[in-house]
This record gives structure tokens, sequence and C-alpha cells, in this order.
């Protein structure tokens, strides 16, 4: 039997079996209403202290942070997303971990200057400068990791913005229940955000939405970015993208013990199933470090890992496929260039040894566990694959080493976060997301210019 994509669970029957509700689903013509609304209530949300929101945020941080509060939104996102309920709860409480007031605080300071920015005029050398909404957001949501989602409306909250969300077809589950935690803890929140879903194939809904927004903030693929952007052009509207994304990792020395370094790769390749913008998607080992041993660290550490935070397999279709990508890639690079694998007998975990370098398509198949490891000899080897074949999608590097001139090389080849193995899905408050500041983005300057 050939299972196909088609055969995976329906995420909104999921949602209605398990959490008992449905999904609002937006018409045209609802579209317009819900941008007609918010920008009525532009003027009063501007208004609103910045200190009111992060006090909300926290409070809403700390509800999900209760295990009782969260036990049961946890299985339905663990059954929509295919990760172990354990995996994701890890997820759902370093997500909002990140919204404790501390943290909002230190993000607002460190991409504005100054919390009071977005209140008040502060002074300035040329005399006073403040910062304003941008209107209207319009968030485009994408399905790969849910933790776009409370970043995205938090910082449209923050802002100071009316927001717009239309969830994936792919995950539309959370961030509506986070929505409807954000109104449990205060109503008033629905005055500048609205949360819902329509078919992504209806360009007209797109079109009507985004000719009524001042910015769009797009999660996504190369598709949907393409066609988003030709409208915010025709529009006249600002782009926010954060389309999308390859990360990898650098291993070219070893300051700890072997297996303390591949209990950290294990570790970015286990956090959001290598399905964030920031997981680690190839895996380059200087060949001074024994690469065929590191490989075998990897998979016991893996192994273990597993144990802890076990893959989900919520149909035949997730086992297959993975083992289906494996057999082909040992296929191919085995009539080739030569490779060696280190495998779980079942899907758990696939790691390739190749003797070489993997053609550009091939890491497609790097999710759930799945990845290649390529030795080199001189780091020019992994600056000549990376420029000519991910350069346009870079983002983190995970990097155990010293060697500044790589380092600065890879920044200016694209690469905009660059850590330690082991902390490739950690983001500090302040942290640029892919290359420039969110709040920042969703604001503008306004300078008073004094005598």
């Amino acid at each position: 039997m050939k299972l196909q994509a088609s055969d995976l669970q329906d995420p909104f029957a999921i949602v209605k079996r398990e959490y008992g509700v449905s999904i609002p689903v937006m018409t045209q013509k609802d579209a317009l209403e819900k941008a007609a609304q918010l920008r009525k209530n532009l003027s009063k949300v501007r208004k609103i202290p910045l200190s009111d929101t992060a006090a909300l945020l926290d409070k809403c941080a700390r509800l999900w942070l209760n295990y009782n509060f969260r036990e049961k939104p946890v299985k339905v996102l663990s059954e929509i997303t295919n990760q172990s309920v354990e995996l994701t709860n890890l997820e759902l409480e370093s997500t909002m971990k990140m919204l404790l007031r501390e943290n909002i605080e230190a993000t607002v300071t460190s991409e504005l200057g100054s919390p009071s920015i977005l209140d008040e005029w502060i002074p300035s050398e040329h005399g006073e400068t403040k910062r304003e909404s941008r209107g209207i957001v319009f968030h485009n949501i994408s399905g790969n990791a849910f933790v776009v989602i409370p970043v995205s409306i938090a910082m449209g909250l923050l802002s100071k913005n009316c927001n717009l969300v239309k969830v994936s077809k792919d995950e539309p589950f959370f961030a509506y229940a986070f929505f409807k935690s954000l109104c449990q803890i205060d109503d008033s929140v629905k005055d500048r955000l609205t949360v819902g879903y329509f078919d992504s194939s209806n360009s007209g809904i797109y079109e009507t939405i985004i000719k009524e927004s001042n910015c769009v903030v797009h999660w996504g693929g190369i598709e949907s970015e393409k066609a988003i952007s030709s409208l915010c052009t025709k529009y006249h509207v600002k782009l926010i993208s954060h389309g999308p994304k390859i990360s990898f990792e650098v291993i070219d020395d070893i300051p700890d013990s072997e297996d303390q370094v591949a209990e950290k790769v294990a570790v970015d390749m286990t956090a959001w199933e290598q399905k964030a913008c920031f997981s680690p998607r190839i895996l380059f080992v200087n060949k001074r470090l024994n690469p065929e041993k590191f490989a075998e660290s990897l998979a016991t550490s893996l192994q273990q890992l597993t144990k802890k935070f076990p893959k989900k397999y919520s149909t035949a279709w997730n086992s297959i496929k993975t083992i289906q990508d494996r057999q082909l890639c040992i296929e191919k690079y085995g009539l080739t260039s030569g490779i060696k694998s280190y495998t779980s007998f079942n899907a758990d975990y696939t790691i390739l040894l190749l003797n070489g370098m993997p053609e550009r398509e091939d890491i497609n198949h790097c999710f759930y566990r799945f990845i290649f490891i390529c030795p080199y000899d001189d780091f020019q080897e992994v600056e000549d694959w990376v420029g000519t074949n991910i350069r346009p999608y870079l983002q983190t590097m995970g990097y155990a080493g010293n060697n500044e001139n790589f380092i600065n090389d890879m920044a200016e080849a694209g690469v905009t976060t660059i850590t330690q193995p082991g902390e490739m899905a950690l983001r500090k408050p302040g942290i640029s997301h892919d290359g420039f500041s969110n709040l920042t983005e969703l604001t503008y300057a306004v300078s008073r210019q004094s005598e």
C-alpha cells in the first residue's frame, strides 16, 4: 500500500474532536468587516500603555506555564504537529517563558532603546523622538512551528498595532487557543486582535486584507512569499517577511568531550523535530575530529534522547516517509560519492555520513531527526557549499570552534544568528529575528526637531 501525505489526519477535525471547537473560517466579507473594525479601534489602542500589554502577556504566559491549564491543549497540539506530548510540553514552556514580563521588557529595551518610546516623546540629540505603530497588521502564519504564533502576536500587540491573524491549515489550533487565553484575561484584547482561517488558494481574500492593511508579517514558503510580496508592492504596504530559512551546524573543535558535544547536537536536532527555521538540516564536521566516531556518538545521544522525548507516529505515513527518504539517499550516494548510515531500526533517527557534500534538494529530507554529516578539511569547503546552495535562505549556525575569520565569513554570507551547539532553538531577549528587530519594523520613528 502506497501512502500519500493526504492520508494524514485533518487538523480541523482533530481540533473539533479533541477540543470541541471549530476554528472560525473567514469570508471576504468577514475580512473587510474585521479590518474596518480594527481600524476604528486604532486610536484607542495607541493610547494603551506598553506596560499594560506587557502585563497581559505575562499573565497569559503564566497561565500556559500551568500544567493543568495546558494539559488538554498540548494533547491537541501533539496530535496536529505529530510530536510527542513530552516534546510539545517542552517547546510550549520555552515559548511562553519568552513572554514573561522580564523578558518582554528586555526585548523592548534592546530593540527600541527605551521602553517608553512607544508611550511618549523621548529626548534625543536633535530634540525628541517617538515611535508610532503602523496601524493594521496582517499576520500570515505558517504551520511548521507554533513558536512563531505568540512571537508574532506579542510583537503586534506590544507595538500598539491592531492585528488580524490568519492561521495555517497545517496547524490552525494554537493561534486560536492562545487568542482565547488572552481574552480570558482581558476580553478587550479583541479590540486589537482577531484570529481566523481562510483557504490560501483564495487570492481574493488575500488581496482584500492586504489592501486594507498598513503592514504584513509573513511566515511561510517561497510561493506564498512571492504572492504576498506582489500584493504588498501593488498596494504600497510594508512587508516584514520571515520566509523559508535553512540552518546548519559546524563542529570544528571539541572543547568538551565528544559525547557532550554530540548530546548538544542531538538536542538541536530534536527540538521542533527540525521543522523550525533554526533547526539544523546539515552538520559539517572537521575531518581531524574523526567524523565516523562523532556520528556514532550522535546516534547514541539521539537514542538516549528519544527515551525522554519520543517520536510520535500519528499514522503509518510518518514512519514510511522517513524510511523511504533514508533508503533513497543511501542508494543515491552509495552509488556515487559513498555513504555510511547510523540509524535506528525504525524511523526514530537517521544519520547519513557522506563522503562529500549533499545535493541541495536532498536536505528537504532532513526533518524528524534526519541529518547529513559532511566531513571537511578546510572551511572553504563549507563556505562554498553554503554559498552555492542555501545562501538566500540562511538563518542560524550552530558552531563549536573559535575561528573568528570563519565566523565573520559566515556572517557576511548571510547567517543572522550564531549559537553554541545545543542552543540553536534558544532565543535570548533582544536577539534579532532573521537579521532585524520586529518591534522596530512594526513601528516607525517620528523625530521632533527643536530649535
